[in-house]
């Protein structure tokens, strides 16, 4: 039948799933490497984001921000759980033999990394234009600025989301 996949019986190719052989030991690696990263990157995200949050001299004015405080709370959970996602489904594409390309899995981890760290430029960035005597000039400046806690977090899921995605796709096709 067209479109259907025989399924192997006997052997080492029993699994049931047609072309997948032995485990993967570089994507079962990668996959370990993401989740420490993660872990890692969990650390970094929190102490990047406490001093908004937590007063001081870097406390930022949340009346600026609508929802901008919560979607930076929920900011370190988001990353680590997505990094966890995908370092999980590349261990197990590397169970099942496959491998998601080495450049595209580094690619997707370095993206979350690098965003993390460039939070608190841009939260910092919105909030010296916020004090700029003459933003209100500008015609929906200010509701932009409002937002921009919470785009930078949606577009990094999103980001990071697409990416994750090709880099299964390039894997073999699909889940099995």
């Amino acid at each position: 039948m067209a479109g259907f996949r025989k399924k192997s019986s006997g052997g080492g190719e029993g699994s049931g799933f047609g072309t997948a052989g032995a485990a993967n030991l570089t994507g079962i690696i990668l996959g370990a490497v993401t989740i420490v990263v993660a872990l890692i990157g969990l650390g970094i995200a929190i102490n990047t984001i406490a001093p908004y949050l937590t007063g001081g001299a870097s406390a930022l004015n949340w009346t600026r921000y609508p929802g901008g405080e919560p979607m930076l709370k929920l900011f370190p959970l988001i990353m680590m759980i997505g990094l966890i996602i995908f370092g999980a489904l590349t261990m197990w594409l590397g169970v099942k033999g496959r491998q998601m390309g080495v450049k595209d899995t580094i690619f997707t981890v370095i993206v979350v990394v690098v965003a993390v760290i460039l939070l608190p430029i841009v939260m910092d960035a919105a909030n010296t234009v916020y004090d700029n005597n003459y933003v209100g000039s500008f015609t929906g400046l200010t509701s932009f600025l409002g937002l921009i806690p919470l785009l930078y977090t949606v577009g990094l899921m999103a980001v990071s989301g697409l990416l994750g995605f090709r880099s299964v796709k390039k894997s073999g096709g699909g889940l099995d």
